[in-house]
């Protein structure tokens, strides 16, 4: 049931976003296609656990854009993250990412600077680790808060380049089942998009 009501609730996000892409006009708005660069880790108490090291890998995906000054972002994006460390510390996490986002950008003729902030749910589709897979047992959805910036040049074909932190707020346990660790995922991507 949860599961249920998760899709839902993100079918009513992206069904939000689309009238309100269409009311807010054309610029720097529509249909696109993203890549880049994603640098994970997973974070129980700090930026790198243990002698743990970000797992790097990459990302590829759809958005849809609002036009205007003010508008919405909405992504379907495959994402790699977790750590590389030593013997049964690596986590290998694949993800579809879901970012609903605000977008607030400048709409000057040639290059458009914009920033976003927003809500991501993510959908781990593999997590595999150095020792085997990961515990049995574990919650498949995640969510998380994403912020980012970037530029995009209009006469360029509306190719854009961002940067973009993800901040995990799901427990992903990765430890035994009983242990009280809280681990969260932390993301770093590098991305270039083409606007449609």
């Amino acid at each position: 049931m949860k599961i249920v009501t998760r899709l839902l609730s993100l079918v009513a996000a992206l069904a939000m976003a689309v009238p309100l892409a269409a009311q807010m006009g054309p610029v720097a708005g529509g249909i696109g296609v993203k890549g880049g660069l994603s640098y994970g880790d997973v974070s129980n108490s700090g930026v790198f656990p243990g002698g743990a090291q970000t797992r790097s890998g990459i990302a590829l995906g759809l958005s849809m854009l609002s036009g205007g000054p003010l508008g919405v972002g909405a992504e379907l994006m495959y994402a790699q993250r977790g750590i590389v460390g030593g013997s049964g510390t690596s986590r290998e996490l694949d993800y579809i990412d879901v970012p609903v986002y605000v977008r607030v950008g400048m709409t000057v003729p040639e290059i458009q600077p914009f920033a976003y902030l927003g809500p991501q749910i993510s959908y781990e589709l593999k997590c595999g680790s150095d020792g085997g897979s990961c515990p049995s047992g574990r919650d498949r959805w995640s969510y998380a808060g994403v912020i980012g910036g970037g530029l995009r040049f209009q006469r360029a074909m509306g190719l854009s380049v961002e940067a973009r932190y993800i901040y995990g707020l799901t427990d992903l346990k990765l430890g035994t089942v009983t242990d009280s660790e809280n681990y969260q995922t932390r993301s770093f991507m590098i991305l270039m998009g083409i606007g449609f």
